[in-house]
Parts: structure tokens; C-alpha cells; sequence
């Protein structure tokens, strides 16, 4: 089972976030979360390893812009 929208998900660092909206761009699932603490939104890029699911934030900001279009 995935990631879904509303769910609320723990960084390594502890920080949370809440998934509000997701999208396949180039075979990728994508995640747009807004930071339970403060009024920032990220975007993640799902990475599956064997039944483990991981997220990483998309730093390049031509990739971050166009899927943040594909988000919104």
C-alpha cells in the first residue's frame, strides 16, 4: 500500500508532513505536502525498495516547477 492523500508522514529528521495532493509524471508517483509546523510546501518523489516505500524532496527547481503545475 502507498502513499495517499491526508496522510501524515515522518521525516528521518521528524519533521511531518501532510500529503494533499499526488501525480505520475515520467512513470514517477510525486507528492505535493505542506510542513505540519510551518507554511511551507515540498514535493516528493516516491521511492519504492522491495515493500518499503521512501520519499525524497525534489530539489532541482525546473523538475519542482513542473510538477508543482501538474500538483495545483
Amino acid at each position: 500500500m502507498g502513499l495517499e492523500i491526508n496522510t501524515i508522514i515522518t521525516l528521518e529528521n521528524n519533521e511531518k508532513y501532510q500529503i494533499i495532493n499526488e501525480s505520475l509524471y515520467n512513470g514517477k508517483k510525486y507528492f505535493l505536502a505542506n510542513h505540519l509546523n510551518k507554511e511551507t510546501e515540498t514535493i516528493f518523489e516516491e521511492e519504492l525498495e522491495g515493500l518499503d516505500i521512501y520519499v525524497r524532496e525534489v530539489l532541482d527547481k525546473e523538475m519542482y516547477h513542473s510538477i508543482r503545475s501538474l500538483l495545483k
